[in-house]
């Protein structure tokens, strides 16, 4: 048999021949799997309502609920449920009756009866009415021990009232109540009317992004959830995947579409990508309400509480109205909006904070001549508003003073830090304390910065002077804070926007207005705060303190930063540190510190030393140069181009090497740029 099983050529194995081994190993689920399984499919173990940052917004929304609903029901119960309760009680009580009647008669029988007398059936008859008969006396028998009782109750309730009888009053009068009342007219109305939210469902949320019309998303299985839809503050959180090839940036360009998609006005959705995952993945949050219906909470600071500016404060509020910490202690803000967009109105809560802080100096200029910021005036030691030439002036002589002070503060570190007093090189907090250093936190602020960057005397020196103080005056303890309504090339320099810690930019109309302010790719990115419409007042996007986040800036209107400023003078008035307004605030001027070298230069020299230089500088102009050093000579050199090096001489008979200025080298500096150095007059 097996010979003719091998030679039979009926049977033919058509199997193809395997081409290799498989690529993808089988899916093998690891034995202790189901004992301690893996971490991403562990559910959480506390609720997402009861977790912490949700625990308070579900309390709060409970009790407010609860308490509404209480008020509700006590304004009506006296004139409207308590009448209608007595009411259909009354009618309760005369339809129960009329149906204890009917079951004493037996009246269900009389069907029977009437087909038995039909039927001329005189035996079925006399049945039927001798068991209504006894039934009858039962039930009789039944209902006066009822009556006698529910009379005895009655008299007993009558003659010595008490608490019991309110008690008994409370539980008959609502059941005879509920007995009289038709099914359709209730008694009492529902305190809350429909949610104007729709619950978050996975249909829902593929619906709404298949909406958005994004290439390449068709099908509704290929949009995944990695996790389930749970509440998340004062809203609910979708977090889906979307299939391969297809980035979270698209969906949150199309905003609009993803709304209407979801049935909600715009401010009520907010998409967020999470790049710590993958592109792929977007997070949905849904508010229960709009942004612009949500109340944000009231500023943290509102009361004027002595504060540390080297400390975060409380700046704005996410969509999920957690508060947003910022910090201006290291950083420099760049701010920017179109007009009307609450750009001035977010400015004042980091000057209000180093208002409150008795320590810092305070020194600015406003732009746009309304006076939006003037409630300052009395804590700054430099304070201008106005668009005219004279107060841009001012405000580029506030840049040199600025420059001049990195120039000082920077001597002071060194000398501090090799003392061991500041081994970070920079300004802390026990040293700003110290006030025979006079290294206060300077906080300077320029609100409308494009008229003075723009300006075609004054706008080239401003933006190097900028540049120079936000990257020097970090570590120094000098913050500048500039705000504009105009990001462009020309009215923002590049170094300027380049160089800026924090940025806070609210509704802008383009890409390139968007990347000024937060930074070159940012919109590739998805933080885009051409997002934000004409009802989004005062949100923007805030970059360069962790994680970029789209939020709603404290809202403090002019008559509460007034009242704040106030607690600012007397916490100032305390400390010693008011500044008296009677002193006028030094001009700074421009002295062309090359020219000046050149100047006292000796003809024979082709090299000087520092110290010389310093010396004849002195006798060439005392009130400026009168109190430099070999160190102050060195750092102004560098800011203008020209380093200090070894000059060797000899001084009789012996050489000597110190640092100094070759002739050449002064020349070459002076050719080539001449920029001018700027002093306090």
């Amino acid at each position: 048999m097996a010979e003719i099983a091998e030679h039979d050529h009926e049977t033919v194995d058509i199997t193809p021949a395997p081409e290799g081994p498989p690529v993808d190993q089988p899916e093998r689920k690891p034995v202790f799997t189901a004992i301690v399984g893996k971490p991403t499919e562990r559910r959480p173990i506390v609720p997402a309502g009861l977790r912490r940052g949700n625990l308070a917004p579900t309390v709060k929304q409970t009790a407010g609920r609860a308490g509404h609903v209480a008020a509700y029901h006590a304004v009506r119960a006296p004139f409207w449920y308590v009448p209608l309760t007595l009411l259909w009680a009354f009618w309760g009580l005369i339809t129960l009756t009329g149906r204890l009647l009917r079951w004493w008669l037996v009246l269900e029988q009389e069907p029977l009866r009437q087909g038995a007398a039909t039927r001329n059936d005189p035996d079925a008859w006399m049945k039927l009415h001798r068991e209504a008969k006894a039934t009858r006396l039962y039930r009789g028998i039944v209902l006066a021990i009822l009556a006698a009782a529910v009379l005895v109750g009655a008299g007993i309730l009558a003659v010595q009232p008490g608490w019991y009888s309110a008690i008994a009053a409370a539980v008959v009068v609502p059941l005879l109540a509920r007995y009289g009342r038709p099914a359709d007219k209730p008694i009492v109305s529902p305190a809350v009317v429909k949610p104007q939210y729709r619950r978050l469902t996975a249909e829902l949320v593929r619906s709404a992004i298949l909406s958005c019309g994004i290439a390449g998303l068709k099908e509704p299985e290929q949009i995944t959830f990695p996790r389930e839809i749970h509440r998340d503050g004062p809203g609910q959180l979708a977090v889906v995947d979307l299939p391969p090839g297809v980035d979270a940036i698209e969906v949150i360009e199309r905003r609009s579409r993803l709304a209407s998609g979801l049935r909600v006005p715009v401010d009520q959705v907010w998409p967020e990508t999470m790049p710590k995952d993958h592109p792929g993945r977007l997070a949905i949050w849904q508010g229960y309400q709009p942004a612009s219906q949500m109340k944000q909470p009231a500023w943290p600071l509102l009361k004027g509480p002595k504060v540390d500016i080297f400390k975060p404060f409380p700046f704005a509020t996410d969509p999920r109205l957690r508060p947003v910490n910022a910090s201006l202690m290291y950083r420099n803000w760049l701010i920017g909006a179109m007009p009307g967009a609450g750009k001035t109105f977010s400015l004042r809560l980091p000057l209000l904070v180093a208002a409150l802080d008795p320590t810092a100096e305070l020194v600015g200029y406003e732009l746009k001549g309304t006076g939006d910021l003037d409630m300052f005036e009395p804590i700054c030691t430099r304070f201008g508003s106005g668009a005219d030439d004279e107060t841009v002036e001012e405000a580029l002589d506030m840049l040199r003073w600025l420059r001049q002070e990195c120039v000082r503060r920077g001597e002071v570190i060194k000398r501090m830090a090799r003392a061991g007093k500041a081994p970070e090189n920079k300004v802390t907090r026990e040293l700003a304390n110290m006030p025979d250093l006079r290294l206060r936190p300077v906080v300077a602020f320029i609100d409308e910065c494009q008229e003075l960057f723009s300006h075609g005397e004054f706008g080239k020196e401003a933006g190097d002077l900028a540049e120079k103080v936000i990257k020097l005056g970090r570590a120094l303890g000098i913050i500048l804070l500039l705000a504009t309504q105009r990001p462009d090339k020309d009215s923002l320099p590049k170094g300027v926007s380049a160089n800026a810690g924090v940025r806070w930019c609210l509704r802008v109309t383009g890409q390139v207005e968007n990347d000024m302010i937060l930074g070159t790719s940012m919109y590739k990115q998805g933080i885009r705060a051409t997002m934000f419409g004409d009802e989004d007042y005062g949100w923007g996007w805030l970059v360069g303190l962790g994680k970029p986040v789209s939020a709603r800036s404290y809202y403090v209107d002019g008559p509460g930063a007034k009242r704040i400023v106030e607690h600012a003078i007397k916490h100032r008035q305390g400390a010693g540190t008011l500044p008296e307004l009677d002193e006028p605030a030094p001009r700074v001027k421009s002295f062309n510190l090359l020219a000046d070298i050149r100047a006292v230069w000796p003809e024979s020299e082709d090299a000087l030393w520092s110290e010389l230089i310093v010396e004849r500088l002195a006798q060439l102009r005392p009130d400026i140069y009168g109190d430099w050093t070999v160190t102050t000579l060195g750092a102004a050199l560098k800011a203008n181009g020209l380093k200090t090096v070894s000059v060797h001489r000899k001084i009789d008979g012996k050489g000597y090497t110190r640092y100094g200025v070759r002739l050449d080298a002064l020349q070459a500096a002076i050719d080539g740029s001449a920029k001018p150095r700027e002093i306090a007059d």
